[in-house]
């Protein structure tokens, strides 16, 4: 992670290198596969595991826009009801760049606010839709979970760098590029 001081010394840009999340969401794959869908294809069999599969990877596409609107939307609005500016400081967008789509809060916020609304989109659309699969043995269903808890890697590691954030400072998203910006409160 690059870290950048910039001439006010109150506040600190960090930056979260492209190639440094490109790592993570190849490994992040690899574990969830290995540690959450192998388990599944033991408890439940792999032939109803491949046979949804099979049905989900066909229906990919129409899932695409729907997951990304969801992901972002909880992202956003998680971060305008946790914070007194509401949807007024909410932004949504497409960076060309990144070829990703934001969620952008342009006020610095709590950093356990950011948190939550960064870490919504894994709980709400991955981990308890997955542990909901997991019991009633819905294969199609479980491997869409598992491609949004896939889809939140790259909140994962900048929730990860925020977790390491002193209490002293606030969290602003960055407005260019992947990473936030430290604000002294």
């Amino acid at each position: 992670m690059a870290i950048n001081i910039p001439d006010n010394l109150n506040q600190k840009e960090f930056v979260i290198n492209e190639t440094q999340i490109s790592k993570f969401a190849l490994i992040f794959f690899l574990v969830v596969f290995l540690f959450l869908y192998l388990p599944f294809t033991l408890f439940w069999g792999w032939r109803y595991c491949f046979y949804g599969l099979k049905e989900l990877l066909k229906d990919l596409i129409f899932w695409i826009i729907p997951i990304i609107i969801l992901h972002e939307g909880l992202h956003g609005l998680i971060w305008a009801l946790l914070n007194p500016s509401g949807f007024k400081s909410i932004k949504f967008g497409f960076n060309r760049d990144l070829l990703s789509p934001f969620t952008h809060c342009n006020i610095p916020i709590n950093k356990y606010v950011y948190l939550i609304g960064g870490m919504s989109p894994l709980f709400f659309m991955g981990i308890i839709p997955a542990i909901i699969s997991f019991i009633n043995g819905n294969s199609y269903w479980y491997i869409l979970s598992l491609f949004c808890i896939w889809t939140a890697a790259g909140d994962i590691i900048s929730c990860y760098y925020i977790l390491k954030v002193p209490d002293n400072y606030k969290i602003q998203d960055h407005p260019h590029k992947l990473g936030f910006i430290l604000v002294e409160k």
